[in-house]
């Protein structure tokens, strides 16, 4: 789960500032009020290649940001699976990304994807 705060709405794009960044996504729900607050799951609709837009990276900290016409993530490895699931926590938020290949030992990722792959799902606690 994690908290946003909604700076614009337009069509189904919400543009938002959470604790771990500024983000652009698709909204998932009834029109959000500019300037509420929401609890929200990211849903990362993407397949994954190593080297093209997912990589290892030093940071040790969450974060979300714009790039370009997409948005990069920063979050950590929790698990690999056989079947080509990668398991990350993005600030506490389980996230399950589609790799095609992972080469491990990671203990940190930044992957990108465009915009139009990242959906909100707002939520009551």
């Amino acid at each position: 789960m994690t908290n946003i705060t909604v700076v614009k709405f337009d069509g189904n794009k919400v543009e938002f500032t959470s604790p771990l960044g500024n983000g652009v996504a698709v909204w998932c729900d009834e029109p959000p009020e500019v300037s509420s607050s929401y609890n929200v799951e990211f849903d990362v609709d993407d397949i994954f290649k190593w080297g093209l837009n997912i990589n290892d990276v030093c940071q040790e900290t969450s974060e979300i940001k714009v790039d370009g016409d997409g948005m990069l993530f920063v979050s950590q490895v929790i698990s690999y699976e056989s079947d080509g699931v990668l398991t990350v926590s993005l600030g506490g938020q389980i996230i399950f990304l589609d790799v095609e290949y992972y080469p491990g030992g990671s203990k940190f990722v930044s992957f990108s994807t465009a915009i139009k792959n990242i959906s909100l799902y707002p939520f009551e606690v």
